[in-house]
């Protein structure tokens, strides 16, 4: 009973604090029209972006349907409560567990739902920091989808280190949210360039967001 009562706290609270704390914050967009954009075009869209400043990210897209993977531990089961309460539709599954099966809902949804965004963080769950695993590019050169790259850094956080630093937005910050330029591949495409590329982008927008907010 214990136990359960915890879990409807942790999914209760956890929504609104998140909205607060994102939702006090002064937010520095750029690229706001790229999602729009896409879908106009009716291509499916990988957000990408790096594990420790996922949630300005992850609170921008809340309200645009989209899909997100979350993991299969219990710590995962209220996150994805909280972002199915949000506006998230859930992937299960994650690198050590489920992995695969996570891959094929992915490859579904950008193959079969016209304009589909997942949410990926190509290093996440559990690391390396900023090591990209191989699922983002392989699905969009296999689907066609365009990764949109994208970097986030608050100027008011915390910030808690495990196998990477993890930052959350402290209340009225800056939040900064950078989107580059729309990655297209193809299966004839080499996949080490293409990891390259997007490895590179994500480094450049990440390091310039953490910039315009004095990190």
């Amino acid at each position: 009973m214990k136990k359960k009562i915890l879990f409807f706290l942790g999914v209760f609270f956890g929504k609104w604090a998140l909205k607060f704390l994102y939702g006090t914050g002064k937010w520095h967009i750029e690229g706001d029209g790229q999602i729009k954009k896409l879908r106009a075009e009716g291509r499916s869209i990988i957000f990408a972006i790096w594990h420790g400043n996922l949630l300005p990210g992850y609170m921008y897209v809340a309200d645009k349907e989209p899909y997100g993977v979350a993991g299969t531990h219990g710590d995962a089961e209220i996150i994805s409560r909280i972002a199915v309460k949000l506006g998230y539709r859930t992937i299960r599954g994650s690198s050590t567990k489920g992995g695969r099966e996570a891959y094929k809902q992915i490859v579904n949804k950008l193959e079969n739902k016209k304009g589909a965004l997942v949410f990926i963080t190509p290093d996440g769950p559990k690391g390396p920091a900023k090591e990209l695993k191989p699922g983002a590019v392989k699905a969009a050169m296999r689907t066609g989808a365009a990764i949109l790259p994208v970097g986030s850094a608050v100027s008011r956080h915390w910030a808690a280190t495990n196998w990477d630093t993890f930052y959350v937005a402290k209340p009225f910050g800056d939040i900064h949210l950078l989107m580059g330029e729309p990655l297209v591949f193809s299966e004839e495409d080499d996949f080490d360039e293409c990891s390259s590329k997007l490895k590179a982008e994500l480094d450049r927008l990440e390091q310039e967001a953490m910039r315009r907010a004095g990190i």
